[in-house]
């Protein structure tokens, strides 16, 4: 129950920042100083890897999973308004990697869920089924 509630903390840890970063674009010193990861895709890529990786392997209910997709929807909803206002710098370019990510964190995610699956069965079945050696 404590690893879960790391991972909660983690993941919303992951969630803050990411809309912390959205909503600090322009002029203010706080961004400059992370501007140049949030120019980087391969940061955006992993980041959202993590953001989808961790409720998809971590969390039983379906409905848990599916918060993995607000990150990306959040993003490309502040994108959009972003572009409706005159001055503010537009990285359409960024959303294609969140989305990337998001698909490559659900698919590593559904990995780490099927391996930890399949070991708790191996730990559980008795001395007369065929385990293999290696």
């Amino acid at each position: 129950m404590i690893r879960i509630n790391r991972l909660v903390y983690l993941w919303c840890l992951l969630i803050g920042g990411i809309f912390l970063i959205s909503i600090l674009r322009g002029s203010n010193w706080n961004y400059h100083s992370i501007a140049v990861w949030d120019s980087s895709r391969w940061a955006h890529f992993l980041v959202y890897v993590l953001v989808a990786a961790i409720p998809v392997a971590a969390w039983r209910y379906r409905r848990d999973v599916a918060f993995c997709l607000v990150p990306v929807m959040m993003n490309i909803a502040f994108e959009f308004l972003l572009a409706h206002i005159p001055g503010s710098v537009i990285r359409t370019q960024n959303i294609s990697a969140d989305l990337y990510g998001t698909a490559a964190g659900i698919l590593l995610g559904l990995n780490i869920r099927v391996m930890r699956n399949s070991a708790k069965s191996l730990n559980n079945s008795g001395p007369d089924v065929f385990r293999p050696l290696f």
